[in-house]
């Protein structure tokens, strides 16, 4: 519980942190459905968090971070950027993890760190009954492949559409060499065909 407390604390405040409008911390999230929050202060979630943690609810930790030009090209450029992209993107770490949409609790915080911009975020099911002691290896990796898919949908999409056009055309390409060389064939002396074959 002590160093989940001291977790949220680090995330919210650490040099490089993207501050919320007018607050020395850059926390922000859902304790309950709703509508995301910028909290007034970074200790008013790290003590849910402390509280969940001494009655044994996981609290899962996760950071999502891209290259500073993959950032640019997603257009996440600033705090309020980094907010709607996890705010899309936090319930397939809550699926993964078997966190129904109605128990999902989470904070987070976006460090824009010079060559690596980041998303620290932590998550728990406030309605969880029973400690989860291990997490396969599986589900972080889902998560990583689903964020993947989602986040460039639609570079994977013109890819598809390449791929497939290119693949027709090699078809057709095949398809035309096997015609010449049948065509070929046919015609050739009885003569010279033996020889070839």
């Amino acid at each position: 519980p002590k160093c989940n407390y001291a977790h949220i604390g680090y995330i919210a405040t650490r040099p490089g942190v993207s501050k919320n409008e007018g607050m020395r911390h850059g926390l922000f999230g859902k304790l309950s459905p709703g509508a995301l929050t910028e909290f007034g202060t970074w200790q008013e979630a790290a003590r849910e968090v402390r509280e969940l943690s001494y009655r044994r609810i996981n609290m899962f930790r996760g950071i999502i971070s891209f290259s500073p030009e993959t950032a640019a090209e997603l257009k996440l450029n600033g705090l309020k950027a980094w907010e709607e992209y996890i705010e899309r993107h936090i319930m397939t770490l809550a699926q993964k993890n078997g966190i129904r949409t109605e128990n999902l609790s989470w904070v987070a915080a976006h460090h824009n760190e010079r060559g690596h911009p980041h998303l620290h975020v932590v998550f728990w099911d406030k309605n969880q009954k029973l400690m989860k002691n291990y997490v396969s290896p599986k589900i972080p990796n889902s998560i990583r492949i689903q964020l993947i898919k989602d986040t460039f949908s639609e570079k994977i999409a013109e890819y598809c559409r390449q791929k497939d056009k290119i693949k027709g055309e090699l078809i057709t390409v095949t398809d035309e060499l096997v015609s010449e060389f049948d065509e070929y064939m046919q015609k050739l002396h009885p003569k010279e065909y033996r020889r070839l074959k």
